[in-house]
């Protein structure tokens, strides 16, 4: 079964303001309708077997009622799995506390480059202790230019807080876009870091195989339906056209994130220890 851990089904006013900021600022077109119920729909099209939906607070007191949401809408869909969000200047301890045990979301998202915050903001130390002990992946697009464009400076801003908080899974958004080396060199000195695939609009990760090897289970299928140009279908068949070991492409599709999600599940994340990571 195929899992994209990046997608964005959001209500219907907040996913038309987003498109709206993509359209004036001249974005390719974009190839997928924002309304959540048909963006879910093309999903399901294109053959993805189920979906992490990512919300993202932009600024303080917006977060609550958008976790709500999410709890609300998906709560009895098996397609979707209904993420978080938090803004450092919400009440941290409160908001991470409903969205984990009153509302039951999975995974969490931040967004540095829209909510205008360094990814490692220290009023975020209650959300990364509470996924230290949960398991809960935390999908972070660590950009803060205002194309969202990843620099090696955001990389080490993650290096430092995965070295803080070791037993955080981290899941760089687009691979850490352009800043691919880095965010390679990251997860090879960090078991708890892993990277999406996730196009950046129009422009897909522009990763070789060679670069990945022995990352391969640490690296997350996702494609940003649906503020994106770059097709489902054809992100897909880049992964497939790594002609990887089986075993090695299904981790990507979805055995990764699965794995992510079944951790969380158990309630508790094994302890590792700071320094190298195994390749």
């Amino acid at each position: 079964m195929i899992i994209d851990a990046h997608v964005h089904l959001l209500p219907h006013r907040l996913a038309a303001k987003i498109r709206k900021f993509f359209v004036d600022r001249g974005a390719p077109p974009l190839l997928y309708p924002y309304a959540p119920e048909a963006a879910r729909q093309e999903l399901l099209s294109a053959g993805i077997g189920s979906c992490w939906s990512l919300p993202y607070a932009h600024r303080a007191g917006v977060a609550a009622a958008l976790n709500r949401w999410m709890a609300e809408t998906f709560r009895n869909d098996s397609f979707v799995v209904a993420g978080a969000t938090v803004h450092p200047d919400d009440h941290m301890e409160g908001v991470v506390r409903e969205a984990v045990e009153i509302l039951g979301l999975a995974v969490f998202k931040l967004h540095c480059s829209v909510g205008s915050f360094a990814p490692d903001d220290r009023r975020l130390d209650p959300l990364w202790r509470q996924v230290s002990e949960t398991g809960m992946p935390v999908i972070v697009h660590a950009g803060r230019a205002p194309q969202g464009t990843a620099t090696v400076e955001d990389i080490d801003a993650i290096d430092r807080t995965a070295r803080r908080f070791p037993e955080a899974r981290i899941v760089l958004a687009h691979f850490g876009s352009p800043a691919i080396e880095k965010t390679l060199d990251l997860m090879r000195r960090r078991e708890s870091v892993y990277a999406d695939l996730c196009p950046v609009v129009a422009d897909p990760v522009d990763l070789r195989r060679p670069q990945f090897a022995g990352l391969e289970r640490r690296i997350l299928f996702g494609s940003d339906t649906p503020t994106v140009a770059v097709s489902i279908s054809d992100s897909i068949a880049r992964v497939r056209a790594w002609r990887l070991e089986p075993g090695d492409e299904a981790a990507i599709l979805g055995g990764t994130a699965k794995g992510l999600l079944d951790l969380a599940r158990r309630g508790a994340a094994p302890r590792t220890e700071p320094g190298e990571a195994k390749a």
